[in-house]
C-alpha cells in the first residue's frame, strides 16, 4: 500500500507530532518554533520514513524551478535548523540519518493519524483478530471488557485523577523543597562539529555541580535533555518539569577561545533573572569545569536567593586528560558497540584520576549496560557494583544506583538496607523514592510501592525513568493509572510492553497484537511469543519460541522480567515453561505475592499443585523480607 496516497493530518514520532494541515510542530503538546523550509523537509522525510530522500528531491520540493541559490550550503543550514528543533545529532542521529553524497533518511518509528482521528502504526489500520475457534484460540480472561471500548473513557478519567493525585502530592513536596531547577542542553552556536559533544557534556556537568547544593532540587539531566536547547516555551516546559528555574546556554569559538554563555530563567515570571559568561581554551576542560562551578556558586545560586553555596563543595576533576575522556564519554550512544567505546574512555579516565565521583558513576552505568545489552556477562555486573561503590565512597550524597542492581541480582535485603539508608538522608530526592518503590514492589508490597512512586512522581512527574511506576498498578489490575504512567516513555518500547501486557490481561487481543511489535523492538522477547500466539501460529512453533525465551540469557537476568515471561507463557498455554519461569522469579526474590493471585494471565496454571507450591514460596519470600525490614527499621 502506498502510504502517501492518503496523507495523514498528524504524524507522530518520539515525543513530537507534526500537524500537516496546520503546518506546525509540537513536543508533548508544546508548540515548537520552526521555519517553513525545515518543517517542509521534516514532513517529506516523515512521509517517506525509512526511505532515502535524495538531496535533489529536496531541492525540487524546497525551491521553485529556476531559483538561483547556493543549494548545498542552504540545504545544510535547513537540516541544521531542523535537527536543532527536534534535538537530533548528525553524528549520533536518533531521527534523521545522513546518507553521504545521497541524501537523508528518517530512521525512528513513525505513527500516522488519519483525518478521521484514528491512529495506527506505520500508517496501517490496527490488525484485528477474528474470534473464530482454533487450536490456539486465546484464553478468555476473567476480565471480559474490551480494552479498545473503554480506552477513551479511561484516558479522560485517569488523566484527571492522576493530575489531581500528582498535584496534591507535588504541592506537599514543593512546600519542603521550593527551589527546583533543570538544565537544558547547551546550544552549539558556532564551535564546529569537533566540539558538538559539549552540548550535553556542559549541561550534564552543570547538573552534577547543582546536585551538591542543599535546599535545591535538581532534575536529572534525562528529564530535560529531550526538550532540546531551544524549546518554544520555557515557562510551559518548566511547569511540566515542576521547576522554579531553568538554565539555558550556548558556546562558540571566538579567536580560538571557547566562549560559554548561560542564562537563568524564572519559570513563574518567564524572564531571565541572571546571565553569566566566561571564556576558556577548548583544550582546558578542567578549567571549563572550574569556571562553570564558580559561575554557579557566585552568580546563579545567589540569583535564586541561595547563599550557602560553595564551589569547593562540588565534585571537582583533577586531571585534564581524565576529565577530557569523561566529557567525551557523555555523548557516546548506548548501543552495545558504542558503549564499549565509552567504557574504554571511562576506564582510562578513572585510571588517571581516581577521585572524581561522576566518572565512576558513569562507568558503573556503562558496565551495567554491557551486562544487559552487550556481552559483558556477570563480570560486567561485578565491575558495575565496584564502580558504584567507589562513587558512593567519594560522594555519599549521590543516589545509590546499585540498589537496582542488587534487586536484580536477588539481594532484596541488601537493596533495602542501601535504599532505606539513602532515603533517610535524602527524602527530597525522587531517585531515593523510586529505588525504594522498586524494592517494595519486588517484595510484593504493591500499595507501599505505589506510595513511594507517588512521592517520586510528585517531585518529578516528567522524568521518563519513573515509567516503571506503572508496574504496581498493572499488577493490581488498575489499568487506568498503568496506562497513563506507561506514556512517560513512549520511545524505548517499555511503554509498549506494558500496554501489551495490560491488553492481554484485559482481553483486548487486537491492541496486544498492535503493541507487540514495538515491545519486541524494545528487547522484550516474550512479545514475539505473544504475537505468534495471537496470530494462531502452529503449536510446534510456539514450543520452539518458548524454549528460545527460556534459554535467552538476557531474558533471565531480571527476576521481574522472569515474572512477565511466566505470565505470557501461561497465556500462550506453555504451562510447564511458565511454571519454570515463575519459580526462577521467586527464587530470585521477586516474591510475586499477592500479584500472582489476581493475575489473569496465570489462569491456565492457577489450579495445579505446582502453582500452589509456588504461591507458598512467594508468601515465604515476602515474610522473610518483612522480618528483615522490621529489624532494619528498628535501628536508630
Amino acid at each position: 500500500m502506498d502510504r502517501t496516497a492518503a496523507p495523514a493530518r498528524v504524524i507522530r514520532f518520539g515525543l513530537f507530532e507534526v500537524d500537516v494541515d496546520h503546518h506546525s510542530l509540537a513536543r508533548k503538546g508544546l508548540r515548537i518554533r520552526i521555519q517553513d523550509q525545515p518543517l517542509r523537509t521534516l514532513i517529506l522525510l516523515l512521509e517517506r520514513s525509512g526511505e532515502i530522500v535524495t538531496r535533489e528531491e529536496l531541492r525540487d520540493k524546497l525551491w521553485a524551478q529556476g531559483t538561483h541559490v547556493d543549494f548545498d550550503g542552504s540545504l545544510n543550514v535547513i537540516l541544521k535548523k531542523l535537527r536543532a528543533a527536534i534535538g537530533d545529532d548528525s553524528e549520533n542521529p536518533v531521527f534523521i540519518e545522513t546518507i553521504p553524497r545521497r541524501g537523508y533518511r528518517f530512521i525512528a518509528p513513525v505513527e500516522y493519524a488519519p483525518a478521521d482521528g484514528a491512529s495506527s502504526a506505520a500508517g496501517q489500520p490496527a490488525p484485528s483478530i477474528p474470534e473464530a475457534e482454533s487450536a490456539h484460540a486465546a484464553p478468555v480472561p476473567r476480565l471480559r471488557f474490551r480494552w479498545s471500548w473503554i480506552s477513551a473513557a479511561l484516558a479522560v478519567s485517569a488523566l484527571a485523577a492522576v493530575v489531581v493525585w500528582l498535584s496534591w502530592r507535588g504541592a506537599r513536596i514543593a512546600a519542603a523543597a521550593p527551589k527546583a531547577i533543570a538544565a537544558l542542553p547547551f546550544a552549539n552556536q558556532g564551535a564546529g562539529p569537533d566540539l558538538d559533544y559539549l552540548r550535553y557534556a556542559i549541561a550534564s556537568d552543570l547538573v552534577t555541580d547543582l546536585a551538591s547544593t542543599p535546599a535545591l532540587t535538581v532534575r536529572p539531566f534525562a528529564s530535560s535533555a529531550a526538550y532540546g536547547s531551544q524549546p518554544a516555551n520555557l515557562s510551559a516546559m518548566g511547569s511540566q518539569l515542576r521547576v522554579t528555574h531553568v538554565v539555558t546556554g550556548g558556546f562558540l569559538l571566538d579567536h580560538n577561545a571557547l566562549r560559554v554563555t548561560m542564562e537563568l530563567v524564572d519559570v513563574a515570571e518567564n524572564r531571565a533573572v541572571w546571565a553569566g559568561e566566561f571564556t576558556v581554551s577548548p583544550e582546558e576542560l578542567v578549567a571549563l569545569h572550574d569556571k562553570l562551578a564558580a559561575q554557579v556558586a557566585h552568580g546563579l545560586l545567589p540569583a535564586m536567593n541561595i547563599s550557602n553555596a560553595s564551589a569547593g563543595r562540588m565534585s571537582a576533576p583533577k586531571n585534564q586528560q581524565a576529565f577530557d575522556l569523561f566529557m567525551h564519554s557523555l555523548s557516546i550512544p548506548l548501543d552495545p558497540q558504542s558503549n564499549l567505546l565509552a567504557i574504554g574512555k571511562l576506564e582510562a579516565s578513572v585510571a588517571l584520576d581516581n577521585s572524581y565521583a561522576p566518572a565512576y558513576g558513569e562507568l558503573g552505568s556503562r558496565y551495567y549496560g554491557d551486562y544487559h545489552y552487550g556481552n559483558g556477562g556477570e563480570a560486567a555486573v561485578a565491575k558495575a557494583l565496584q564502580a558504584y561503590k567507589r562513587q558512593s565512597e567519594l560522594d555519599p550524597d549521590w543516589p545509590s544506583v546499585s540498589t537496582f542492581i542488587r534487586v536484580e541480582q536477588g539481594d532484596l535485603n541488601g537493596a533495602y538496607d542501601q535504599g532505606v539508608g539513602f532515603l533517610r538522608r535524602h527524602p527530597e530526592m525522587e531517585q531515593a523514592h523510586h529505588a525504594m518503590s522498586y524494592v517494595l514492589r519486588c517484595a510484593g508490597l504493591l500499595d507501599q510501592a505505589n506510595h513511594e512512586c507517588t512521592t517520586a512522581l510528585g517531585i518529578d512527574p516528567g522524568f521518563s525513568g519513573l515509567r516503571s511506576c506503572a508496574i504496581p498498578y498493572v499488577l493490581q489490575g488498575d489499568y487506568a493509572r498503568g496506562n497513563v504512567l506507561s506514556h512517560l516513555d513512549d520511545y524505548s518500547g517499555f511503554g509498549a510492553m506494558l500496554r501489551m501486557v495490560m491488553a492481554l490481561r484485559a482481553g483486548d487481543t487486537a491492541t496486544a497484537l498492535e503493541e507487540s511489535t514495538a515491545a519486541s523492538k524494545g528487547g522484550f522477547r516474550f512479545a514475539d511469543l505473544a504475537r505468534m500466539y495471537l496470530s494462531h501460529a502452529p503449536e510446534a512453533q510456539l514450543r520452539t519460541a518458548a524454549v528460545e525465551l527460556e534459554t535467552d540469557p538476557r531474558s533471565s537476568r531480571d527476576p521481574e522480567l522472569l515474572y512477565f515471561n511466566a505470565g505470557v507463557l501461561s497465556y500462550c498455554r506453555q504451562t510447564d515453561a511458565a511454571l519454570r519461569q515463575l519459580r526462577k522469579a521467586i527464587e530470585g526474590n521477586y516474591c510475586s505475592y499477592p500479584a500472582m493471585d489476581q493475575d489473569p494471565l496465570f489462569d491456565s496454571i492457577r489450579q495445579g499443585q505446582k502453582f500452589a507450591e509456588l504461591r507458598q514460596a512467594g508468601v515465604q519470600c515476602q515474610q522473610s523480607f518483612l522480618s528483615h525490614r522490621q529489624q532494619v527499621d528498628a535501628k536508630p
